[in-house]
C-alpha cells in the first residue's frame, strides 16, 4: 500500500487541496494575524532562512535533541540488560518507566523548569519523555529473540562477545528499528516545546515563542514548517539506513 502511495500520480493533490483551502480560509478571515495566507508564511519562511542565525538555531535544537537521545539510549540499554537478566530489577524500574511514560508532557517541562536551569530544560524533558519508550523497546527486543537459537549457540561453544554480536544487537535492532523515527520525531517536537516554555536562546523553540510575543503568526507556521522539513528529512535518511542495516534479514 505505501509503494502504492509513492508512485501514485496523486500524491502531490493533498498538499496542493491543503493549500488551496488554507488559503480560502485565509481570505475569509481577512486577518493575517489571526491566520495569515500562504504569501505571508512563505515570505516570512524565506526571510528566516536567509537569517545569520538560521543555522545556528536549527544546530542547537538537533544538538540538544541529540544529547537527549544519546543519555536515553545509554540509560536505557543498561536498565533493559538489568531487567532481562534480574527480576528485582525489572520490578524496581517498572513503576519508574510507568510513571515517566505516563506524567503529562507539559507537566514534565513545568517540574523540569522549577528543578533545572532554563539551558538544561529541553534536554532533560526528552530525556523523560524518550527513555521510558526506548527502555520498553530495547527490552522487548531482548524477550523477542529466538531461545532455540540460543541454545544452539550454548551447544556448539559460540563465545559471549560473537553472541551478542551476532543474536542480540541484530535482533534487538530489528525489533526496535522500525518504531525509532517516530520515536526521534516525538523527542524532537518535545524538545522544541520545552525551548518554548524555557524560552532559551539559538532554539526554534525560542524562535516560536518570540514570534507569540510579537504577534507574528507568519513566522510561527514557518517555523513549523521548517520543524515537518526536518523530521521529514529524518525520517527518510533513518529509514534509509535501517534498510540497509536489515539487508540480511532478506537473505
Amino acid at each position: 500500500m505505501r509503494k502504492y502511495l509513492c508512485q501514485s500520480r496523486w500524491l502531490l493533490l493533498s498538499p496542493l487541496l491543503f493549500i488551496i483551502v488554507w488559503e480560502i480560509i485565509s481570505r475569509i478571515v481577512g486577518n493575517d494575524l489571526i491566520f495569515p495566507g500562504i504569501p505571508s508564511i512563505f515570505k516570512a519562511l524565506i526571510d528566516i532562512i536567509k537569517g545569520k542565525d538560521f543555522l545556528s538555531i536549527v544546530f542547537h535544537t538537533l544538538k540538544r535533541t541529540g544529547i537527549s537521545i544519546g543519555i536515553s539510549l545509554v540509560i536505557g540499554i543498561l536498565c533493559s540488560i538489568l531487567s532481562y537478566r534480574y527480576k528485582f530489577f525489572y520490578i524496581l524500574f517498572f513503576p519508574f518507566f510507568s510513571f515517566l511514560k505516563s506524567i503529562p508532557t507539559i507537566a514534565v517541562i513545568i517540574l523540569v523548569l522549577i528543578w533545572s536551569n532554563v539551558e538544561a530544560v529541553p534536554i532533560i524533558t526528552g530525556i523523560m519523555i524518550f527513555l521510558p519508550l526506548i527502555y520498553e523497546n530495547i527490552l522487548g527486543g531482548i524477550d523477542s529473540i529466538d531461545r532455540d537459537l540460543l541454545k544452539m549457540a550454548d551447544i556448539y561453544k559460540v563465545s559471549k562477545i560473537d553472541i551478542l554480536k551476532g543474536i542480540y544487537i541484530p535482533g534487538v535492532y530489528y525489533f526496535s528499528s522500525s518504531g525509532i523515527p517516530a520515536l526521534i520525531a516525538l523527542t524532537l517536537k518535545v524538545v522544541i516545546a520545552g525551548e518554548v516554555l524555557s524560552q532559551g536562546s539559538l532554539s526554534i523553540g525560542g524562535e516560536i515563542f518570540m514570534g507569540k510575543i510579537y504577534l507574528e503568526s507568519s513566522s510561527i507556521f514557518a517555523w513549523i514548517i521548517i520543524v515537518i522539513l526536518i523530521n521529514f528529512l529524518l525520517d527518510i535518511s533513518l529509514k534509509k539506513l535501517n534498510k540497509e542495516l536489515t539487508k540480511w534479514r532478506k537473505l
